[in-house]
């Protein structure tokens, strides 16, 4: 079995970030289970029209679609700041004998119906449908949205579907003014009226801003870290306080 984890990281300024910040822990976690470990540092699309910083995140299915993907059974894409748990298990195994795509559903952190209260609270679109609808301009019935910050793929499975969701929905990313939400919704729209979704523990995705703004278990970043797999700080969220978590959690495991 072989794996490839893989982070898309485009620029220097957020090389950098990630280098300080989520680098080790990623890098570690990929050592520790037998993992080959990739930094895409550039464009996987070489058409120059598409080497814009709002098409970099519809970047991270094609991860599945190069020369070099076809010698991995898995490939793991995160984002890049995401924060790992050594701990952690391989995340590949939840994905054996299954030809779906794993990821979480994040509409069901810290709980569906918390979830609704968070969206109320901050004005944004209640609901997964109004999320899609919003986001991608169309319709699904479902209560599950899928969230592209790590991905589960199996190139020699899924690599056609992937280029195909991209070829259709590049341009549209070109101008699109929601930022990665269109990414992240049409992909989730494509792949979930194909059936092609396997949702899988939200430990390994764990959005850390959801918790942080309705955190009524008023637990602490550092047992919350501890408690979880991948831990996401999507939205810049305690950048500042992400060196120093990881430092003392490696510290408590010497």
């Amino acid at each position: 079995m072989k794996v490839l984890f893989v982070t898309i990281v485009i620029g220097e300024d957020y090389l950098n970030t990630y280098n300080r910040l989520f680098r080790k822990s990623q890098e570690e976690y990929a050592k520790k289970n037998g993992y080959d470990f990739k930094i895409v540092t550039d464009y996987l699309d070489k058409n120059p029209n598409y080497r814009i910083p709002s098409t970099v995140s519809f970047n991270k299915i094609l991860t599945s679609t190069q020369d070099w993907s076809e010698q991995y059974d898995f490939i793991i894409t995160v984002d890049a700041d995401i924060l790992i748990n050594i701990e952690s298990p391989p995340i590949h195994e939840c994905m054996i004998g299954d030809s779906r795509i794993g990821m979480v559903d994040e509409y069901s952190q810290p709980s569906y119906e918390r979830r609704l209260e968070i969206q109320k609270k901050h004005g944004w679109e209640v609901g997964v449908p109004d999320y899609y609808k919003k986001h991608s301009g169309f319709d699904i019935e479902t209560n599950i949205l899928t969230n592209t910050g790590v991905l589960v793929t199996q190139p020699k499975i899924h690599r056609g579907i992937l280029q195909r969701i991209y070829n259709t929905h590049i341009e549209k990313q070109l101008t699109a003014t929601n930022e990665f939400h269109y990414e992240q919704a049409s992909t989730g729209y494509e792949l979930q009226t194909r059936k092609l979704v396997k949702t899988i523990d939200n430990r390994f995705n764990r959005i850390w801003f959801l918790q942080k703004t309705d955190n009524v278990e008023n637990i602490s970043l550092d047992d919350f870290f501890s408690q979880n797999y991948f831990l996401h700080f999507a939205g810049n969220t305690d950048y500042d306080k992400v060196e120093q978590l990881y430092q003392r959690f490696l510290k408590k495991m010497v």
